[in-house]
């Protein structure tokens, strides 16, 4: 799903959210705090260790942290996460919603990597590793909202020996996180698009579903619009979906200029669907999927301005002048 924007997944923490320079921190008292994770609610979360327990982290719970890493960290085997502050709110257990404010670190150098900022902005998460890392699930998991937490995750319950922008294969991760809300399991994503039929509108990409279930898109043989533009094929009966949300679709990406699906994009074919958070995309698939039901299938034309821009994407051959034609099924929330 990377291809859609900046190389944002809730799946890597690198790619959630755009990195931001931390804000100067008042002066607090760092602790290391707990040795200890009782059970909560019925929920056991992942022991906090001499690794974890090291990392200093200020207690004021809402501002932004400041973190105390001696570098490089202890190695650990699985994931070490120790309670900073304890709330009061929901616990946030597996597949549980939440929404949080983080930092991350490379446990090797120090270097912070990614930031929300902790100025509001926070960012939302589904509490399994089928969502984001599984350090990060484990860290999250059995926190109460209102909680600051720090975990270290070792490279197997991270990138692995893959890695990622700023990370070594055998580099741990520092995760410091605020949780700010705690919601239910989102329901079961749907299989495909239902809900009432539209009437496409004449002169826009047509689409038909073969007997086997797979969408051709076909562009007119007119100039690409200069604007952004949608229609609704399929109006969806869900929840409508939200300002920066965690979703999960099925997509087609054409090229107007060449009427073809660019390569790897296309949800049908690969019969994978895609997780990702409407913050974190190209601006017009953005504003194509919010305001959107669930259930959905639509189809919008995003013009340069609201995709690649004049840059485009060489990569995947998109130009800077070209046109993006997706055809998307809003299957449920992430």
């Amino acid at each position: 799903m990377n291809r859609l924007g900046r190389y944002y997944s809730v799946r890597k923490f690198a790619t959630i959210v755009a990195t931001t320079a931390l804000l100067a921190a008042a002066a607090a008292t760092l602790t290391g705090c707990t040795t200890a994770n009782p059970t909560i609610d019925g929920c056991t979360p992942v022991k906090s260790g001499s690794v974890s327990n090291a990392i200093s982290v200020s207690a004021n719970y809402g501002k932004t942290p400041t973190v105390k890493i001696k570098s490089p960290v202890g190695k650990v085997t699985t994931t070490q996460r120790t309670v900073i502050k304890a709330g009061t709110g929901k616990v946030a257990k597996k597949s549980t919603r939440v929404t949080a404010d983080f930092a991350v670190y490379n446990g090797t150098t120090g270097k912070e990597l990614s930031s929300t900022g902790f100025d509001g902005k926070s960012v939302p998460f589904t509490v399994d590793s089928d969502h984001v890392l599984a350090g990060l699930a484990k860290t999250l998991q059995c926190t109460t909202a209102g909680s600051r937490v720090v975990g270290v995750i070792p490279p197997s319950q991270a990138f692995g020996t893959a890695g990622s922008t700023g990370v070594g294969a055998k580099d741990e991760l520092v995760f410091v996180a605020d949780v700010v809300t705690v919601k239910a399991p989102a329901p079961a994503a749907l299989k495909a698009a239902t809900g009432t039929v539209v009437a496409p509108k004449p002169g826009f990409p047509t689409v038909v579903f073969s007997s086997a279930g797979l969408p051709t898109t076909t562009v007119p043989a007119t100039a690409q619009p200069t604007a952004f533009e949608e229609e609704v094929l399929i109006k969806g009966k869900g929840a409508k979906v939200a300002t920066n949300s965690n979703v999960i679709v099925k997509y087609q990406l054409v090229l107007w200029r060449t009427g073809k699906v660019v390569a790897g994009n296309d949800s049908w074919a690969s019969g994978q669907t895609a997780p990702f958070n409407t913050g974190e995309v190209v601006p017009g698939f953005k504003q194509a999927l919010e305001g959107q039901t669930i259930g959905s299938r639509v189809l919008v034309v995003i013009p340069p301005a609201l995709g690649y821009g004049t840059a485009g994407q060489p990569s995947a051959d998109i130009l800077g002048t070209d046109d993006l034609v997706f055809l998307v099924d809003i299957l449920g929330e992430g």
